[in-house]
């Protein structure tokens, strides 16, 4: 328990089924990138947007634990988006993993919003497999606009490795 979250993990064995890795997870809360630390513990770093560099809390705890920062904004077309990703290959292929929500920001509600091609694309460029982690309560603890973590059990499901070996 931290902080008053029971966090439950069901198929924690396939957050270590093939490594490196990129971990998708449904974005609802900045209480994400901190239960994804729980879940993949080590070797791995997350793509976070380029605005999050200015906080002056997670911004550098951000960088310090070798965070990509993408400008989104300032991206035009598939070869710069490809471009601004290339940190992120590197890590891959030398062996850590990626944590990144495909939806690209936190969706205000618990549906799934649409997805980038970001994250598909880190995983096909540095042919390694998707694994899809689905969290279920997480608002309940954290909502977007909250100042203190309120007691919750949080449901993670780590389903299995999708292979992008094939993939185009």
């Amino acid at each position: 328990s931290l902080a008053g979250i029971d966090l439950r993990i069901q198929g924690e064995e396939n957050a270590w089924a093939h490594r490196p890795a990129v971990f998708i997870f449904n974005h609802q809360s900045a209480l994400d990138p901190i239960l994804m630390l729980k879940i993949v513990r080590r070797d791995m770093t997350g793509v976070g947007k380029k605005e999050l560099q200015n906080d002056p809390i997670m911004g550098p705890i951000f960088a310090a634990a070798g965070v990509v920062f993408v400008d989104r904004e300032g991206i035009q077309g598939a070869d710069q988006a490809k471009d601004s990703l290339a940190p992120a290959v590197r890590a891959l292929k030398h062996g850590r993993s990626i944590a990144i929500a495909p939806e690209g920001t936190r969706s205000m509600t618990k549906r799934l919003g649409a997805f980038k091609k970001g994250a598909f694309h880190l995983a096909m460029q540095a042919d390694v497999p998707i694994v899809p982690v689905v969290f279920r309560n997480v608002l309940d603890a954290f909502p977007k606009d909250a100042r203190v973590v309120r007691q919750a059990t949080i449901e993670a499901i780590v389903l299995p490795p999708i292979s992008t070996y094939d993939w185009t």
